[in-house]
């Protein structure tokens, strides 16, 4: 459609010459990504409450709600830029289903021995076998459909120019970051509209990821130019906080009364953010470093430690973070335990 096959070899050429596989800047944004979605249900599930009016441990504890869905779009933009020049392979996708069960199934019997769940009859214990089937962790679930979709979505991407390839991402960003971001004001969520869903948006993602390792970004071209758009993004989502909360009922008159509106992964200044951190660690250059990886690689187990059936057992048993709800020392609680938890998955 308008390129030769000349040129979409020289692209393709080109684009695996300019990125070694696996340099260590990647992997080091995977640990990265992991550390900002377990400080994300740090504070998400912890049952923190405040009162009206501000605080700054409020606004601490609402900016690091936007850290949950940033990381969930790197992981994806990062499986777009490395998934759209290789190839589906079932042998990593069973290892990959194998490793989630087999930490669901270590999880569960854990949770079952301390008292906090139980597994009643056999269908139940069936079903335990299941788990990316009956999203038990809704991530990992969409993950595998979209690594299966992958070949389908590489060869549209493959099949389509640059012009048109632009064009699709405009049309699919408008209808699920733009419109939602507008129109959510009045129902307090960006994930209503459209017959939105996670797994359209993953998909979203992936395109975006798979866009920059063929063509480039813009607003990412430079190290500059992806720190200025980090900086600019997150700048407007804290001061979005402390706006909304200073004028709550005229929101909430509206229909938001979420200070942290802009948290989700679709709103505009998100997929702006997500972008911008991506495209920093895309021109920071860190070769191949044994530890980083050694860590990345690790990054499926640490998910699945701290979500699902342990999460309101650890943040708010072990922990209890709430107890330091009021404490001038709560962020350092926040990332002294977030950060924690990925050394214990480490050997």
């Amino acid at each position: 459609m308008g390129r030769s096959k000349t040129h979409k070899k020289k692209i393709t050429s080109a684009t695996r010459n300019s990125v070694s596989q696996r340099k260590s800047n990647m992997e080091l944004l995977r640990i990265i990504s992991i550390l900002l979605i377990i400080i994300f249900h740090c504070v998400y599930k912890s049952g923190f409450s405040f009162e009206a009016g501000f605080s700054v441990n409020k606004l601490i504890v609402k900016s690091f709600w936007m850290f949950g869905e940033l990381g969930v779009n790197l992981f994806i933009l990062i499986s777009g830029y490395f998934m759209i020049t290789g190839k589906f392979k079932w042998r990593k996708l069973i290892l990959l289903l194998a490793e989630v069960l087999f930490y669901h199934l270590l999880i569960t019997l854990f949770a079952c021995c301390i008292g906090i769940y139980e597994v009643v009859g056999w269908k139940n214990i069936f079903l335990s076998f299941f788990p990316v089937t009956l999203n038990r962790y809704w991530f990992i679930t969409a993950y595998v459909i979209v690594y299966l979709l992958s070949p389908y979505l590489n060869a549209f991407a493959h099949a389509i120019d640059k012009r048109t390839y632009k064009k699709f991402l405009l049309t699919v960003l408008f209808l699920y970051s733009f419109i939602p971001t507008i129109f959510g004001i009045f129902y307090n969520t960006t994930e209503s509209l459209l017959y939105y869903n996670r797994l359209i948006w993953l998909v979203i993602a992936y395109f975006v990821g798979a866009y920059i390792r063929l063509y480039n970004i813009s607003i990412i071209h430079s190290m500059k130019a992806a720190i200025v758009t980090s900086i600019s993004s997150f700048f407007v989502m804290v001061v979005s906080i402390l706006f909304i909360d200073q004028f709550s009922s005229f929101f909430a008159v509206l229909g938001t009364t979420e200070i942290a509106y802009f948290w989700p992964p679709n709103t505009v200044p998100m997929v702006f953010l997500s972008v911008g951190v991506f495209g920093i660690f895309l021109h920071w250059e860190i070769p191949y470093h044994v530890v980083i990886n050694r860590i990345a690689s690790t990054t499926l187990g640490i998910y699945i430690l701290h979500d699902g059936l342990l999460a309101r057992w650890l943040w708010r048993t072990v922990f209890q973070c709430t107890r330091y709800q009021n404490s001038p020392y709560l962020i350092f609680h926040i990332l002294v335990m977030g950060g924690g938890i990925p050394c214990w998955n480490v050997h």
